[in-house]
């Protein structure tokens, strides 16, 4: 009977209970290489207004993460689909505070700097190899474990003086020509550049 647990197909333990979320990395090719573009979000919406992001947003009921991440990069953008080409997907972001993120590496052709104004201020573009070349600023910020007035106390060892474990959050800076690019969108694009490094340029040696 034991058998029978090989063909399990592990998941995260807790995943229904996480907000997922989806988002294009566009490239953009240029005669010196590849563009990254990015979005300011509009200082009128609720979610984090000014902040630097990928063109991206919350997976709907029956939508895979590669699907949220076209029609939400067309939505923002205001792009075809055919001006945008899927690559893959990229390693997934988990936040501590429950989210979920699934980026996808695409090309973006032919883009005009078209954008949708009810979420984003305006957009901008930087060179892929300055991601490639440069190290960002690296920080920390504290995370402590808070129950509930309702948490069980009387159930566990030491009640309310129970020794909650503490962690740090890494929070990484990239500074260029005055734009600042940090947190999610910050480590989603470390990520992407390292695995650029090492699946693309250092096969190409």
């Amino acid at each position: 009977m034991l058998e029978k647990l090989k063909n399990h197909k592990s998941t995260l333990i807790g995943i229904e209970e996480l907000r997922k979320y989806a988002v294009c990395i566009p490239l953009m090719p240029g005669p010196d290489g590849y563009q990254v573009l990015f979005e300011v979000r509009s200082a009128n919406i609720k979610s984090q207004p000014g902040d630097v992001c990928f063109p991206g947003g919350r997976m709907e009921p029956g939508e895979t993460p590669d699907e949220t991440a076209v029609r939400e990069t067309m939505e923002e953008l205001l792009v075809e689909e055919k001006q945008l080409r899927l690559i893959g997907l990229m390693d997934p972001y988990l936040s501590e505070s429950g989210n979920l993120v699934y980026p996808y590496a695409a090309v973006l052709e032919d883009y005009q700097g078209s954008f949708g104004r009810a979420e984003v201020e305006s957009v901008f573009s930087v060179p892929l190899s300055f991601f490639l070349e440069t190290e960002p600023e690296v920080y920390h910020t504290a995370i402590e474990v808070h129950p509930g007035e309702d948490f069980p106390f009387e159930r566990i060892h030491g009640g309310k003086n129970y020794a909650w474990r503490k962690g740090k959050k890494k929070v990484i800076f990239y500074s260029c020509e005055g734009r600042v690019i940090w947190g999610m969108t910050a480590r989603i694009m470390y990520s992407f550049a390292d695995i650029y490094r090492k699946e693309v340029l250092e096969e190409n040696l």
